[in-house]
């Protein structure tokens, strides 16, 4: 857990225990000394209420959002807190995506690292001794040759372009850039990946107003005038204005790319009896569970296919340098 989640889980539990406002982030700074606390008693001291002093903060920007949310339905020390359990939540489960690729990302590395060194290093040294020996490479050795040179510029490729996919398709969240998530969303992985995304946050918002007893139009209605600075915005937009155009909600969702089948099938299931209102509950667990699932599947393939080509690489070697040179000693 990093400073901010620390300072948060001790702010809020101070706050529950009954300390003031000012005594709890004086007992957090004696506890984890962060220069951020500092800034917020500072800002605390000039009137400023604790509201704006945390969304204003240097805090991640996953924790205002939320926090912006929660703050006018429940107490501060309870916005705080599910604010936060949501960010560790999230935190949790890319720590836990890392850890499973891992150890795939070594094999790629490795078997990067390996292609370097037969380029850069074995290569060279079997072409001199071609020459010493008077080999002629044939076809077959040529094209085997050139898939050595290859393999270093197509991880490097292939690395760099999904790093740019990602880190533009981040920064288009980020940014709001719509636009671009709709060209993402054209094309199949990313389109699984976003409609996940929006399905998930949709879920958990819709589902904490439902909690109050509101009915699902002026839940529409409420996330749209609070959610100004979410990636949502632009959706809550879309459907509030239809809704108010006389469309029903569970055929606007239908018609929206954003939101995928399982999370339609289960707003229908809560649109027929709105009294279960765990069925969007339900949806997130199962969706958190289908992600496992898919990652798991996903390097079950991968591992193999990793190792297979690890292994036809050792050999296009062995057909590619070592048989001829054996062909070749075997003939003095």
């Amino acid at each position: 857990m990093n400073k901010d989640y620390l300072l948060l889980k001790n702010l809020y539990g101070l706050l529950e225990a009954g300390y003031s406002i000012e005594e709890a982030l004086r007992l957090c700074q004696q506890m984890i000394h962060y220069h951020v606390i500092d800034e917020m008693l500072e800002q605390l001291n000039h009137g400023e209420s604790i509201e704006n002093i945390l969304l204003n903060s240097s805090l991640p920007h996953l924790f205002c959002e939320y926090f912006r949310f929660f703050q006018n339905k429940n107490c501060l020390s309870e916005a705080i807190k599910k604010s936060l359990d949501i960010c560790i939540m999230k935190e949790e489960y890319q720590n836990k995506l890392k850890s499973k690729l891992t150890y795939p990302s070594i094999l790629v590395t490795f078997l990067f690292l390996f292609s370097l060194f037969v380029v850069f290093m074995l290569l060279p040294n079997v072409n001199q001794l071609f020459s010493s020996f008077q080999i002629e490479k044939s076809f077959l050795i040529e094209i085997l040759f050139g898939f050595f040179y290859f393999i270093p510029s197509f991880i490097i490729g292939a690395v760099f372009i999904a790093l740019y996919l990602v880190l533009r398709l981040i920064y288009a969240l980020k940014h709001k850039l719509y636009r671009i998530i709709e060209m993402y969303l054209k094309w199949p992985i990313f389109k699984l990946i976003l409609q996940k995304y929006f399905s998930l946050k949709f879920a958990l918002y819709f589902h904490e107003l439902l909690s109050e007893d509101i009915d699902s139009t002026s839940v529409i209605s409420i996330l749209n005038e609070q959610m100004t600075d979410s990636d949502l915005k632009i959706i809550l937009y879309e459907i509030n204005n239809r809704l108010y155009g006389g469309e029903n909600l569970e055929e606007i969702l239908e018609d929206f790319e954003y939101f995928d089948d399982l999370f339609i099938s289960f707003f229908r299931m809560y649109m027929k009896n709105p009294q279960q209102r765990h069925s969007l509950s339900y949806y997130i667990q199962v969706t958190y569970e289908y992600l496992d699932y898919c990652i798991e599947r996903f390097l079950k393939y991968l591992i193999p296919m990793i190792y297979g080509f690890v292994a036809l690489f050792v050999i296009t070697i062995y057909i590619a340098i070592i048989i001829p040179m054996m062909n070749s000693i075997s003939n003095i």
